[in-house]
């Protein structure tokens, strides 16, 4: 058995100093600021490719969603499909205004034949989006059709104002 010597700031208790001549207030300052940048790394990455919140404008998804709704879009979604009929999505509409309706299983009525919003390719596909207030909704029924590269999530839950939180279907 090999015997050491214990340094004697060990044996009086004392702390053995900085390490590598780095203050402790400019340790933990350093590690605060590593702490925070891979936060704000986090949400950015997350916020880019997988949620965003968005709130709700404008009454043509009422009742289902309605102005100052604040909703969690899912944007992983139409990375790996295409929209399905019933889901809310958010896409980009006429002059690439952000707008967000429900996708329609057939072209509602009074949908005009040539789309005003026109596909990157003439075989990419396209889908017909209707308010669920179809009295005031802005949708196919006015702009047609609306090509897949202009889909940017779903609509997946609600979380203001907490007394309507929930899925939405």
């Amino acid at each position: 058995m090999v015997a050491r010597k214990v340094p004697e700031a060990a044996e009086s208790g004392a702390s053995p100093g900085p390490v590598s001549g780095v203050s402790n207030g400019l340790r933990t300052t350093m590690e605060v600021a590593v702490a925070l940048g891979l936060v704000v790394v986090a949400v950015v990455l997350v916020t880019r490719f997988v949620a965003v919140p968005w709130a709700v404008s404008g009454v043509s998804m009422s009742p289902t969603l309605e102005p100052g709704d604040r909703v969690i879009v899912d944007l992983w979604s139409y990375r790996r499909r295409g929209p399905r009929p019933g889901e809310v999505a958010l896409f980009g509409g006429p002059g690439g205004v952000p707008m967000v309706k429900r996708i329609s299983a057939l072209p509602p009525a009074g949908a005009p034949r040539t789309p005003a919003i026109p596909p990157l390719a003439p075989d990419e596909m396209r889908w017909f989006v209707v308010g669920d207030n179809s009295g005031v909704s802005e949708d196919s029924r006015r702009f047609g059709p609306v090509p897949r590269h202009r889909f940017r999530g779903r609509v997946v839950y609600r979380y203001w104002p907490p007394s309507r939180a929930g899925s939405i279907r």
